[in-house]
């Protein structure tokens, strides 16, 4: 593992430690189903069945459980692990339960209480395998919470059971790589009864001031070999390798500060929105973590000063990328003041707006009103009505359907708005429908574009049946992102384009919404976009370069990057059944 991408995921477990909420006590949400959160794969635990425990009930759930946590699947775990007596299992039985209910924690990043389950287990009761596991996710946990030494402890001890040669190198290399990015002063001071401990820590030491004007590196070498002859990392052809590697990386170095910086709303009007986008944000990060290092985030409140500003002390800070601002006229005042020495993923689009490393990615109702009129173009429409609510918001919506129909070819008979507040959109269709040209209703397909919300949708919906000539195509606004087939029962009629997130069969995995279920359940129907749009803006950070020609597979949509450097979305396309959205699938 380069030393540099270590550094880099260590500090960045730090800062998620301070980032994240506090963990939930009880009960345990239902966990993620993800990859298991360990750093370097190792070989599975031996089936319970093995150890010669009785074959009873509870045994068949924790063997169940076993299995579940070895497959990812970390929410089937939870339900087997729920139904086991704890009170009545053995020692030994109680040791391998805490160990997979640490894992089932571990794997929602919830590390509190990942260690008080680590904490009541016996590793001596564990097999071999098991071992390596308790050991491996008792080294995560502390490195989640900040607790660097005792996660290197464990390390140290998970070095005694690995057989892998490789399996060996890697674990040595990565403890080496978490000490050389403490201080000096840190390094100097082992803790006086770990021996092993402090023989790495003196070898960071030495590690760390390799290259220095003044310092024998060779001859310091020399005397730690000699000091520490039976040390698990006095190893001649880990120590050459291990150095060499560092050597390999001084031509291209990263700087140790290097971060991710995020500028987002945490006070004002705004501040919910930003909330649930760094939600999303975090999630992202957590769940690449579990694979790769990654490098920490930094969290400006974009709030609190000049945009300018903010940004300058983001790149002074280290950052090598931004992401943000949300807010456009933010985003306006950042292209306009600043040469943009670092890339910048804002989370908004601001029209005719093209500077050099400025890319501008937003739920955009551009794309969302040019699917939505490929979708109906593609079902046949020829005519179509537009009704929007009566806002600067609605105005735009109506404009980029009118737009977008045009340019398939369409023609708009009206645009018409309503005032939300007046709860009159049934009366108002009828109007606008009734009103129509007998000429134009005579078409093969009349459609209707609607934008509104999921209750005005619904008193709606009866007015519908009495216009069986319409069929009606509507924003995503339509659809609050969880399912209510009660009250949605009505809306069979109505057609919508939305993120891929909301549709499991179309992405799963463990940042699907039915994974990410115990960060996004207590968001407000409003947000739940913008937390997809947090996890798709930390994931495609790394890409845009690629985007243009390569489209990412993401929460919000299939993401390419235009000539604007704006990304654009493809969505999904879908229709309300017994009250359930059910996709037909992308527009293409």
């Amino acid at each position: 593992m380069p030393r540099y991408r270590s550094l880099c995921w260590i500090f960045g477990l730090l800062l998620l430690a301070g980032c994240s909420s506090e963990p939930v006590k009880k009960p345990l949400p239902p966990p993620a189903k993800t990859t298991r959160p360990l750093i370097n794969p190792l070989p599975a635990a031996e089936p319970l069945k093995s150890s010669g425990l009785t074959d009873n009930q509870d045994n068949q759930h924790l063997l169940a459980a076993e299995t579940k946590v070895q497959a990812g699947d970390y929410s089937a775990a939870h339900t087997q692990l729920d139904l086991v007596h704890y009170a009545s299992l053995s020692a030994e039985q109680r040791s391998k339960f805490n160990l997979l209910a640490a894992e089932v924690s571990l794997s929602m990043a919830d590390f509190s209480r990942a260690l008080s389950q680590l904490e009541m287990i016996r590793p001596k009761l564990l097999n071999n395998a098991e071992q390596i596991n308790y050991f491996q996710s008792l080294a995560f946990a502390h490195a989640l919470a900040g607790n660097i030494l005792p996660s290197i402890n464990a390390r140290i001890r998970l070095g005694y059971l690995l057989s892998n040669l490789q399996q060996q190198q890697d674990n040595r290399a990565t403890i080496l790589d978490i000490l050389t990015g403490l201080s000096l002063d840190t390094l100097s001071m082992p803790p006086a009864d770990a021996e092993e401990l402090g023989g790495w820590m003196a070898l960071a030491k030495i590690v760390k001031q390799r290259g220095q004007s003044g310092f024998d590196f060779n001859q310091q070498l020399l005397d730690w070999q000699q000091a520490y002859r039976q040390h698990a990392a006095n190893n001649a052809e880990f120590i050459g390798n291990y150095l060499h590697k560092s050597t390999n990386l001084v031509a291209n170095p990263t700087p140790a500060a290097a971060m991710i910086a995020v500028l987002l709303p945490a006070s004002g009007n705004y501040a919910a929105a930003g909330k649930a986008i760094k939600d999303g944000i975090l999630a992202a990060q957590r769940q690449a973590a579990v694979n790769s290092p990654q490098l920490p985030l930094r969290f400006y409140d974009s709030e609190q000063g000049d945009i300018g500003t903010i940004y300058r002390q983001a790149v002074a800070d280290g950052a090598s990328q931004i992401i943000g601002p949300l807010v456009k006229e933010q985003i306006q005042n950042l292209a306009e003041q600043i040469e943009l020495s670092v890339p910048v993923l804002a989370l908004n689009h601001v029209e005719n707006l093209n500077r050099n490393n400025l890319y501008q990615f937003g739920l955009s109702p551009i794309d969302e009103a040019g699917q939505l009129s490929l979708k109906a173009h593609q079902d046949g429409g020829q005519t179509a009505m537009i009704l929007v609510p009566n806002s600067g918001q609605g105005q735009r919506i109506g404009h980029y359907l009118t737009s977008a129909w045009q340019s398939q070819g369409g023609i708009v008979l009206g645009v018409q708005s309503y005032d939300p507040k007046q709860h009159d959109i049934a009366n108002i269709l009828n109007g606008f429908a009734n009103s129509t040209p007998a000429e134009n209703t005579a078409k093969p397909v009349q459609t209707l574009f609607l934008s509104a919300s999921p209750e005005l949708a619904r008193e709606l919906a009866p007015a519908l049946k009495n216009h069986p000539e319409l069929t009606v195509y509507a924003m995503p606004g339509i659809y609050s992102g969880r399912p209510n087939p009660v009250q949605d029962m009505e809306l069979g009629k109505i057609n919508f384009c939305d993120i891929p997130w909301f549709f499991g069969d179309l992405y799963s995995g463990p940042l699907s919404q039915l994974s990410q279920q115990g960060v996004w359940q207590s968001l407000p129907d409003t947000q739940l976009r913008l937390l997809a749009l947090g996890m798709d803006a930390y994931n495609v950070l790394g890409q845009l370069n690629q985007l243009a020609t390569t489209p990412y597979n993401g929460a919000t949509g299939h993401l390419s990057l235009n000539a604007e450097n704006r990304l654009t979305r493809k969505l999904v396309c879908a229709q309300f059944k017994a009250g359930l959205p059910v996709a037909s699938g992308f527009v293409e």
